[in-house]
C-alpha cells in the first residue's frame, strides 16, 4: 500500500477549541510505503512493515524545518506475542523556530542530525501473567547528546474479577538542549541586544504506576490507580543563541535546575444502570512539588512530597441515554 499526503496549516490556523495543536504555520509532505499480511502464515498471525519519508517547511516563509525517514515493523507471532521495532533518521540539521520564543521566526535553533530507534514486546494477554517490555536510544552528535529510555509493565489477572498492573518507566537525556531565559542585561549597553539563553543539560525521568481493577458484576466495577512521577533537570552549562542558529559560550549565571515530583491516587466506581447510561463516582488525591534543589534519592523525594499539602476532590458524573423512539411511544 502507499499513502502520499500534503498538510497545509497557515499562520492563522487554530483548531485548539476542538483539539490540541503543537504549532501551525507548517507545510508537511510525506510518502508512506507499507506491506501488510492479514492472513495467518507459518510464522505470523499478522505482519506489517512500513517506510515513511517526510519533509516540513514553514508556511509563511517557506523556510526548511525538518526532513526524516522512518522504518518500522510490527508482527504477532503464533504464540500471540507481539513485537514492534522502529528506526528514525534525520540526515540534516533541523530548524526549530519556536524554541527561542522570539515570536517572529528570526532566530531558529539548529537541532542536531540524529538517529534513534526502539521497540517493544508484549506477551499473550490471554494468560494470567503477561508482560510488556520496551526501550530505545538516540544519538544527537551536534552537542554530543544521547538518550535512552525503557519501560516494563507486568500484569496479573488473579481471577475473572481481579487484575493488577504495574508500570516502571525511565527516560534519561544527556547533553540535551533547551531554552532557559531571555537575558535582557544587554539592553543597557550600546548597541543594545537581547541574548537568548539555552542550557546544555541532563534530564532524568522516572514513573511508577500501580493499578488494580475489581469487577463486581456485569454492571459494576471498581478501579484504583496510584502514580508517582519524578522529573529532574540538571543544567551543565549555559549558551547563547547566535544569528546562525548555533549555540556559543555565554557568561550567563543563574539557577535553573528543576526537581519536580508528583503523586496522584484515583479511586473510581462505575455503574452501568441502563443501556448506554453510566454513573461514575471518582475520588482523586494529588501532591505536586517543584524546587531548584536536586534530590538524588527517590526515597527522599517521596518523603518530602508527602510532607506537603494534599489536594482532594470528589466528582460524580451521570450519563443517561434517552432513546427517541422510546419517547415517541
Amino acid at each position: 500500500q502507499y499513502d502520499l499526503y500534503s498538510i497545509f496549516e497557515d499562520d492563522k490556523y487554530n483548531p485548539n477549541d476542538l483539539g490540541f495543536l503543537y504549532s501551525n504555520n507548517e507545510i508537511t509532505n510525506g510518502l508512506v510505503l507499507s506491506y501488510h499480511q492479514f492472513n495467518e502464515s507459518k510464522r505470523f498471525i499478522n505482519f506489517a512493515s512500513a517506510i515513511e519519508i517526510e519533509h516540513q517547511t514553514l508556511f509563511a516563509y517557506q523556510k526548511f524545518l525538518d526532513f526524516h525517514y522512518q522504518l518500522e515493523a510490527h508482527a504477532t507471532l503464533k504464540n500471540y506475542t507481539t513485537i514492534f521495532m522502529r528506526a528514525n533518521f534525520n540526515p540534516y540539521e533541523k530548524n526549530d523556530f519556536y524554541e527561542a520564543r522570539t515570536g517572529d521566526f528570526s532566530r531558529p535553533l539548529k537541532r542536531s542530525k540524529s538517529i534513534n530507534g526502539g521497540g517493544w514486546i508484549s506477551t499473550d494477554y490471554r494468560k494470567k501473567l503477561a508482560i510488556d517490555i520496551g526501550g530505545g536510544a538516540s544519538l544527537n552528535p551536534l552537542y554530543q547528546g544521547y538518550a535512552y529510555h525503557w519501560r516494563i509493565s507486568p500484569r496479573w489477572r488473579i481471577n475473572d474479577n481481579i487484575s493488577l498492573r504495574y508500570v516502571l518507566s525511565i527516560k534519561n537525556k544527556y547533553n540535551d538542549i533547551g531554552f532557559v531565559a531571555n537575558d535582557t542585561s544587554g539592553l543597557f549597553i550600546e548597541p543594545s541586544q537581547v541574548d537568548y539563553i539555552f542550557a546544555k543539560r541532563n534530564t532524568y525521568m522516572i514513573t511508577n504506576v500501580l493499578s488494580a481493577n475489581y469487577i463486581l458484576n456485569n454492571k459494576m466495577d471498581l478501579s484504583v490507580k496510584l502514580r508517582y512521577h519524578m522529573d529532574q533537570v540538571k543544567n551543565l552549562e549555559f549558551k547563547a543563541l547566535d544569528d546562525d542558529g548555533y549555540l556559543y559560550e555565554s557568561d550567563y549565571i543563574e539557577e535553573h535546575n528543576i526537581n519536580y515530583t508528583t503523586w496522584t491516587s484515583d479511586i473510581a466506581f462505575n455503574w452501568w444502570f441502563a443501556p448506554g447510561s453510566q454513573m461514575s463516582l471518582v475520588w482523586k488525591n494529588a501532591i505536586d512539588n517543584q524546587d531548584n534543589i536536586l534530590v538524588n534519592h527517590w526515597t527522599d523525594n517521596v518523603e518530602e512530597s508527602f510532607n506537603l499539602a494534599q489536594q482532594n476532590s470528589v466528582s460524580l458524573k451521570i450519563i443517561y441515554y434517552l432513546d427517541y423512539l422510546y419517547l415517541r411511544k
